[in-house]
């Protein structure tokens, strides 16, 4: 449920916040460069807070001369160290709020970023992004996480104005990282009033809509193009300059570090650029509306039995699928696979999936796991009721280039990782060429064949989501004549009578 849902809040023109999704992380991310537009109200100077954390940090590594056994060096480590902040439900950790925050490979990468710019006599930053670029860029999760941390008290302080505009109630509690001293270069945990989510007994902090997107502004791809296309000529004697595409991340961050002044005139050009975040109306992507839109599904299609057996266990996934399949072959539901004519990511379609059987899950005591870690790699979804009612479901696009490893590789590997007798692979189809019998029987024959070689039982299944007409502009010619037609002599029968 979602926060509005579960604090009973009806939302009013003042509520810019983004109503997040409690049991789970929704993969977005938050922006600075979104935020260094800010200019008034509370979040005025949230930018210049962020800019001194990092003033701060280059003072220590300038202090410690790069020397990682000073003092300053290792406290200006701790400073870098962020933990994942949970509070705000975003990120890649769609099972659940919990992820991994910045680890310590990134930690040295970043220190390293600050160790170049120090070296170039940069005291300063205008933008946290320079430093990303000099080390060829970072998951744009780990660039949000670091701003969630370093901007908590700020979005703490905008939490507890929603909270009491809405008598929201909270409970005091403990939050890491809930501002930083700079008189002592430290973090500062504190405890304080927040609303809790009920899924993980833990606060919930809140943040803007408009703060929100997919992927950065700035960007390693975003800052080459630039200097391809703005500075090339003067770029081409300090670096092989004379490929445009397929550069390593190594060579863009070389490329960022031997030309600071080229990094500051890039952010500068962004600082001019209409920055919009992410359409949270349109969700293109269908990562916030995956839960309403999949809900839409479970009412047409109730299921009649609740499982009690490992038999019981495999009918019930079945169903679960064959009403999955009902719904986008002849309920309309394919439109929620496509958007502007454009048919939506794979992840779309296994967000819509897990949101339509969430709710069978949860009514049979069923654990679901979207993205479970099956020991060689995430498998999309696994099912469990007790350990001997185990199952696995891989969902691909037949449009993915690795389509076909995804059956006759992963699938078997998961479940022989696992420990999981049962799977499904599901194909979903957006094209003639997707949804060609030839394809079904080759789906059906290699999911066959995995069973027979790995002893894993295996079902294929292809789903059609090709766009489809409306039934009340479906006509059968040759039905529609002769239906007229005995119309007529029966019309004629009566006249004649």
């Amino acid at each position: 449920m979602r926060f509005s849902e579960i604090f009973d809040v009806p939302v009013t023109a003042e509520d810019d916040w983004f109503d997040t999704y409690l049991p789970a992380d929704t993969k977005l991310f938050i922006d600075p460069f979104l935020i260094w537009e800010e200019k008034e109200g509370i979040w005025a100077g949230s930018h210049d807070h962020l800019i001194d954390f990092f003033e701060m940090v280059f003072n220590l590594v300038k202090d410690s001369r790069g020397n990682d056994q000073n003092i300053s060096w290792k406290q200006a480590q701790k400073l870098l160290l962020f933990p994942e902040p949970f509070e705000f439900c975003l990120g890649v950790a769609e099972g659940s709020p919990h992820g991994s925050g910045s680890g310590r490979g990134l930690q040295e990468e970043m220190l390293e970023g600050v160790k170049v710019a120090t070296g170039l006599g940069i005291n300063r930053i205008a933008h946290m992004e320079m430093l990303t670029l000099f080390q060829g860029g970072m998951g744009v999760d780990r660039l949000s996480d670091m701003v969630c941390n370093i901007l908590k008290s700020y979005f703490i302080r905008y939490t507890q104005q929603v909270a009491h505009r809405h008598n929201i109630p909270t409970r005091r509690t403990k939050v890491a990282n809930a501002a930083w001293d700079r008189e002592f270069c430290r973090w500062k945990p504190q405890e304080c009033d927040l609303p809790v989510n009920p899924y993980i007994d833990a606060p919930v902090i809140l943040t803007p809509e408009r703060f929100l997107r997919q992927i950065p502004v700035a960007s390693p791809d975003g800052f080459w193009t630039y200097a391809w296309s703005s500075e090339s000529a003067e770029l081409r004697g300090d670096l092989t300059f004379d490929i445009a595409r397929n550069v390593s991340r190594r060579d863009k961050a070389k490329l960022a570090r031997q030309n600071p002044d080229v990094v500051a005139l890039y952010l500068k050009k962004l600082e001019e650029e209409s920055k919009e975040p992410y359409s949270l109306a349109d969700d293109p992507n269908l990562v916030v509306k995956w839960y309403e839109m999949g809900s839409t599904l479970t009412p047409s299609t109730a299921l009649s039995f609740a499982p009690q057996t490992p038999e019981q266990f495999e009918q019930f996934l079945q169903t679960v699928l064959d009403s999955f399949k009902h719904g986008i072959e002849e309920q309309d539901a394919w439109q929620l696979l496509w958007y502007k004519n454009h048919a939506r990511e794979e992840r779309a379609a296994q967000a819509l999936f897990r949101s339509s059987v969430i709710h069978y899950c949860r009514a049979n005591e069923i654990d679901l796991t979207g993205e479970s870690n099956a020991g060689r790699g995430p498998v999309d979804f696994k099912f469990s009721q007790g350990w001997s009612s185990r199952a696995l479901i891989e969902m691909k696009l037949v449009r993915n280039s690795k389509f076909w490893d995804g059956v006759l590789a992963q699938q078997p590997q998961y479940q022989v990782s696992e420990e999981v007798a049962r799977g499904f692979f599901v194909a979903i189809g957006y094209t003639d060429a997707h949804c060609h019998p030839d394809v079904v029987k080759k789906i059906e024959k290699a999911a066959a064949l995995v069973s027979e070689t790995s002893g894993k039982k295996i079902t294929g299944i292809l789903i059609d989501a090709r766009p489809k007409e409306s039934a009340s502009r479906l006509n059968d010619p040759e039905l529609s004549a002769e239906l007229r037609a005995a119309g007529t002599e029966e019309a004629e029968g009566e006249g004649s009578s």
